[in-house]
């Protein structure tokens, strides 16, 4: 029940700092698991990705340069693998980022937003990540620290996935409002 008054809580203030969302030991329990996995980028990053075309394959379309679909619009096999170990890579760096930055929620919370901005042009929807990418990551995340990966740490990461996704969102909603010239105001 606590957990769903913090989950509402970020969504009802969005700009609140992290700390008032996840405790020192969950950021803890984050930043510690990522420290296991941060040298591995590749293979969870195209776990996660894997999974994701899998299990949401109207995704698809939305990664033209690296899934090539058939008429049935499934995945090919001969998709460019390097294409997609690239971004798979790009996007890990970008969540390494976060997770080393959870002791500074005003930078942490610019960078999401404009990654949320960015991701407007892609026509990604704020709906998408809420819903569709946790399951995908959760996964990657139980594969790549198999036993490590314990509930505890799955409800850090999620806590934290939901503030990637509502800070993202508030980019999405808004691609051309400069939220730096906000903050500077406050």
């Amino acid at each position: 029940m606590g957990n769903n008054q913090s989950i509402s809580c970020l969504v009802d203030r969005p700009q609140a700092q992290l700390s008032t969302y996840l405790t020192p030991k969950q950021i803890k329990l984050v930043q510690d698991s990522w420290d296991e996995i941060k040298d591995d980028l590749p293979t969870l990053g195209v776990t996660i990705f894997l999974k994701f075309f899998e299990t949401e394959p109207d995704m698809k379309s939305l990664f033209p340069k690296i899934v090539r679909m058939n008429e049935a619009n499934q995945l090919e096999w001969d998709m460019d693998r390097e294409m997609l170990q690239k971004h798979a890579v790009t996007v890990m760096e970008g969540l390494g980022a976060a997770v080393e930055s959870l002791e500074d929620s005003d930078f942490l919370n610019s960078v999401l937003i404009s990654i949320g901005q960015t991701h407007v042009k892609r026509s990604v929807k704020p709906q998408m990540l809420k819903v569709r990418l946790w399951p995908s990551l959760n996964h990657g995340l139980g594969v790549v620290l198999a036993d490590k990966y314990t509930k505890e740490v799955s409800e850090a990461w999620r806590k934290v996935y939901i503030y990637i996704s509502v800070q993202m969102k508030r980019g999405m909603e808004n691609p051309d409002r400069d939220f730096n010239e906000d903050m500077s105001v406050s």
